[in-house]
């Protein structure tokens, strides 16, 4: 079995009236943490850093010798910062409102904030999963795409990008799917068994 982080008591209960009875969440995770802050640190966090610096300089807080140059630099920090604010909102909104919750039952996506939109597929109708990694998203921001497809009348590809640790969830979500087919067989063996006695 796949070692995990276990959901805490506060997701567990942001998600309590989204499941069934007798369904428990495994795992429920969002964007990878090192995506994100990687990310966001150059779209903001740096510049915005650089514009701060920059700024107590052009104010004579604090100086530099040779380099007075660097006083102007706080306007195009700022420039970057307010030219980047659709990419880094998208990226906060995307860490707060994308939620991916794996049950012993399901696999559940949330999505929203105020408006809100839910996702499932049961873990028997998931016929197969396939992981994709760039390699900077392999082995620098340690995250990957996730596709989900599921049987049936309304087949359906479910992609799941910028997920952290992918291979990890993949893994989990197969032995979860597993598990869940050898329950169903042992039911429905048990099944066959007592059949044959009421016959007998």
């Amino acid at each position: 079995m796949v070692s995990h982080k276990f959901p805490t008591k506060g997701q567990k209960k942001k998600l309590a009236k989204l499941l069934g009875k007798g369904e428990e969440v495994v795992l429920v995770t969002s964007i990878g943490d090192r995506y994100f802050w990687i990310l966001l640190s150059l779209l903001l966090i740096l510049p915005f850093a650089i514009s701060l610096i920059s700024m107590f300089l052009f104010l004579d807080i604090f100086k530099i010798p040779g380099l007075s140059w660097l006083k102007y630099l706080w306007i195009f920090g700022l420039i970057i910062v307010f030219y980047n604010m659709p990419k880094w909102g998208h990226l906060i909104r995307m860490r707060q409102s994308y939620i991916y919750a794996l049950t012993n039952r399901r696999f559940l996506i949330v999505r929203g904030l105020f408006s809100r939109k839910i996702v499932t597929a049961p873990l028997d109708r998931i016929t197969h999963i396939t992981v994709e990694q760039t390699f900077f998203k392999r082995y620098i921001f340690s995250c990957g795409d996730m596709i989900i497809i599921t049987a049936g009348f309304d087949q359906r590809e479910i992609v799941i990008e910028n997920i952290g640790n992918p291979v990890e969830f993949k893994i989990l979500l197969e032995e979860l799917t597993q598990k869940l087919e050898e329950t169903e067989e042992g039911d429905s063996d048990s099944g066959e068994v007592k059949l044959r006695s009421l016959s007998a």
